[in-house]
């Protein structure tokens, strides 16, 4: 019967076989910033689809973050605010926008965040993983600029303000539309230093 090749955990991307680590890191040596956050960026959604297709993380794992009362906090307003509609500029269950659904829910839980998706992007801790109650950053306009933002609420899911759909909704980010948009994610609630720069993505975004 044939075996599949050994698979480790890379700090850089989950679920890699042994066979094509050590060229992957030979290749990143002589990557441009520019690919490099391509990279980080799919890596961060192979993440996301991977938990989204086991399972989330278990209360006792949950239990050793010491922000996961603060995470559950975050997530259950978001969620209640599920359906919510969507207003330009609003920023309270009345109305809300993607960056003033993050603002709102953030500040029930005692966290001031900037008002703007770019702002919210720049003032986080980047993360190649994200856990419940961090939140991704998309590239949804013409603009290099990032242009929206939305809630991580496990499972592979995000809550968000949608301006099409014209009100607060939860769905899975499988769907090939955020796939090809996803800039990273970030967090407010602690984590290891920055390992991605933080810069606009460019124009040429790989759409697989």
């Amino acid at each position: 019967m044939h075996k599949p090749p050994p698979y480790r955990q890379l700090p850089n991307c989950p679920w890699r076989a042994d066979s094509t680590a050590l060229r992957e890191t030979a290749n990143m040596r002589s990557m441009p910033n520019q690919t490099i956050r391509f990279f980080s960026a799919s890596c961060l959604l192979a993440a996301l689809f991977w938990l989204g297709g086991c399972a989330t993380p278990s209360p006792s794992a949950m239990g050793r973050d010491e922000h996961a009362n603060t995470r559950q906090r975050i997530v259950s307003t978001a969620e209640r605010l599920v359906g919510t509609p969507y207003r330009l500029g609003g920023e309270s269950p009345s109305g809300v926008d993607c960056s003033g659904l993050v603002q709102y829910t953030y500040r029930q839980a005692g966290i001031a965040v900037p008002r703007s998706a770019a702002a919210q992007f720049q003032a986080g801790q980047p993360q190649r993983q994200v856990l419940p109650g961090d939140l991704l950053f998309f590239r949804t306009s013409a603009s290099r600029q990032v242009s929206h933002v939305g809630i991580y609420a496990g499972d592979g899911q995000m809550i968000h303000a949608s301006s099409s759909s014209h009100r607060v909704r939860k769905v899975s980010l499988r769907q090939p539309y955020w796939r090809r948009h996803l800039v990273g994610g970030a967090t407010f609630l602690g984590g290891p230093k920055p390992t991605v720069t933080r810069q606009w993505p460019t124009p040429e975004i790989p759409q697989g």
